[in-house]
């Protein structure tokens, strides 16, 4: 009987040793997330701008969103990644009820439990409880939203929601390499937007195909994909740099090509902007400054364009915010 006991001991903990394996094996190529996203709402409302143009107490009152008893100001962050089709073909059709051509998951952090009690109760009104892996997750129960999604409380202040497949993940292995390497790369100001521009090779060809078609004299910007390897977005009220716009090339001389492809455009955008019809002269200066800092750098195989902070933008934002 002991023998049978111990038997039965190895072959359970054989296959709960599978299952555990399985379920954190590496994900396909295909699988893995190239986007990857982080909105600090706590970082924009308390900096110095955000406290002087009162985006706190303006987001508690956002014309057109409807909250649902949900105060938009406790969201105090939103972050997140996601996989990319292979082509733009996958997004067309995509409807109420479909299944996303995507992997992603997401996270909500909410500033006070209150808030984060009545915005789970909320789900939970149009979702049914599932299990996977032993885990509890709320699943919609709406047939317009997205199939496959799946809800459920990664702490007492985050909502945590997205796909099965990175859902589920324990370990959070969903990035590809490439992504992992720009996002390390990126500083960490209040908005960030990173994509790994290698990792989605024919996604990135059907797009430079797409403009060639349908704007063929834009296909030479387009073109200007094959040379990085990666895009990073950052924003940041408080930093030197209010934005920063940077890419990785495929060696020095591909960034020189891209950054030359970069200052092409830019003219277009300086073209844009003419401080003479500003409606006064700080914003005519503001957007001279904005204009004189359109210029693309580069160091080694790195690019970048940034944008300083320029002097009178809160007075100009002032007159420009409505007083909602």
């Amino acid at each position: 009987m002991r023998a049978v006991f111990r038997a039965l001991t190895v072959v359970s903990l054989c296959l709960t040793a599978t299952s555990v394996f399985a379920q954190q094996s590496p994900l396909e190529t295909k699988d893995k997330a190239v986007v990857q996203f982080d909105i600090n709402f706590d970082k924009i409302t308390q900096s110095d701008l955000g406290k002087q143009l009162d985006l706190a107490g303006k987001m508690k009152n956002v014309p057109g969103v409807k909250t649902d008893g949900i105060d938009p100001s406790s969201i105090s962050r939103l972050s997140g990644a996601l996989s990319l089709p292979d082509n733009i073909e996958a997004f067309q059709g995509l409807g109420p009820g479909a299944d996303l051509p995507i992997e992603m998951f997401s996270q909500v952090q909410i500033s006070d439990s209150t808030t984060m009690a009545a915005a789970v109760a909320k789900m939970a009104e149009k979702s049914e409880e599932v299990s996977v892996g032993g885990k509890k997750f709320m699943k919609s129960t709406d047939e317009t939203a997205p199939q496959g999604m799946l809800v459920h409380e990664y702490d007492e202040k985050t909502i945590e929601m997205g796909t099965e497949t990175y859902l589920t993940r324990a370990d959070r292995e969903v990035f590809s390499d490439g992504l992992k390497k720009a996002w390390g790369m990126t500083p960490d100001h209040a908005i960030r937007l990173v994509v790994d521009v290698e990792g989605m090779p024919a996604l990135k060809e059907q797009i430079i195909e797409q403009v060639g078609q349908m704007a063929p004299q834009a296909i030479a910007y387009a073109e200007l994909l094959d040379n990085i390897n990666n895009l990073r977005v950052s924003i940041d009220l408080d930093a030197k740099d209010l934005l920063t716009l940077a890419a990785t090339g495929k060696d020095e001389e591909a960034a020189e090509e891209f950054a030359d492809g970069l200052d092409s455009l830019l003219m277009f955008a300086k073209m844009g902007i003419d401080p003479s019809g500003a409606p006064d002269e700080d914003s005519a200066a503001v957007m001279e400054q904005i204009s004189d800092s359109l210029e693309a750098t580069v160091e080694g195989s790195e690019v970048s364009i940034k944008i300083p902070h320029p002097e009178g933008l809160t007075g100009v934002l002032k007159n420009m915010l409505p007083s909602f």
